[in-house]
């Protein structure tokens, strides 16, 4: 059973380099795949764009949702504590790796449109490099309008920058360097790393299943999970790919009952996710614990 953790960094004195180290060493000891971080540029107090994830898959009956999160059913808010921060998701995913040995580290989702193909490849090969080829890019288009306004990117033509990034990135990888335009890596010979589209909207599935090695849907009910997987899998299919080398990780944001997470888990695994990955909400003083209870809950340790 692959299982992630999704959870946050920010270089605060709670979550601290001693914190992600004690953290991800926790992590590793009790069974987890990996640990995924969350990318975002800037938060802020109000926002005009609607936050897309209020709503989350019951650990009861995971085909119906339920609203969790800040704000109201109305005007949900994203969870990000006052003044929140995030560290680079690249720079954390390597401290991250330098304390594991087995733990894979991945986004969460990176904000594509934002990044430039030619950096981000000279970014990605780097890291690919320092974590022994042990991370996975899940990229998104981004929500908040705020965001995309204070990065000097136009919101509206996020789509196509992504695609067009995605493109990019397939391009670049592995060149050899000294031409126009194209980056210099440290090593050329290295397989691209696994890159993961997110989210189920019709042009996020045309994505991924043309130019990703991956799909990462977010809080989808076990009903719209298999519709949207039989999408993905037509577009494979068109696209001349096999789903046996495309990996499927399922988000989902976990607040129910322990006896409940085992069945839930198990349902998206067999409708076809390779992998699932819970967001726990842990503090600093309660994540040890919740890990250890997590893991037995699924058998991830003898």
């Amino acid at each position: 059973m692959e299982i992630g953790l999704v959870d946050l960094f920010d270089g605060s004195a709670q979550r601290d380099l001693a914190y992600m180290r004690t953290f991800a060493l926790t992590a590793e000891a009790a069974g987890f795949s990996a640990l995924w971080l969350p990318e975002h540029l800037v938060f802020f107090e109000e926002y005009e764009s609607a936050y897309p994830y209020p709503a989350a898959p019951s650990s009861a009956n995971p085909d119906m949702v339920e609203v969790h999160g800040h704000g109201d059913a109305a005007a949900p808010r994203v969870e990000a504590a006052q003044e929140q921060g995030l560290l680079d998701v690249l720079q954390a995913a390597a401290e991250l790796c330098r304390h594991t040995t087995r733990l894979r580290v991945g986004s969460s989702v990176l904000l594509l449109p934002m990044r430039d193909p030619r950096l981000l490849v000279r970014e990605l090969s780097t890291l690919d490099l320092f974590t022994g080829g042990r991370f996975d890019m899940g990229v998104g288009v981004g929500w908040s309008a705020e965001e995309f306004a204070a990065a000097g990117v136009p919101f509206a033509e996020r789509g196509a920058r992504c695609e067009s990034n995605l493109a990019r990135v397939r391009e670049l990888w592995g060149h050899t360097g000294g031409e126009p335009g194209i980056p210099a890596m440290p090593d050329t010979t290295r397989p691209l790393p696994r890159i993961l589209v997110g989210g189920h909207s019709k042009a996020a599935i045309r994505r991924a299943a043309r130019y990703a090695g991956g799909w990462y849907p977010w809080n989808l009910t076990t009903g719209d999970f298999s519709r949207h997987l039989t999408e993905v899998e037509a577009g494979l299919r068109e696209n001349g790919r096999s789903r046996e080398d495309f990996h499927v990780v399922v988000g989902l944001r976990f607040h129910g009952a322990l006896a409940e997470l085992r069945p839930m888990v198990e349902r998206y695994l067999e409708l076809g996710a390779n992998a699932v990955n819970l967001s726990l909400r842990m503090t600093p003083e309660n994540h040890g614990d919740v890990m250890h209870e997590i893991s037995h809950a699924l058998g991830l340790t003898a």
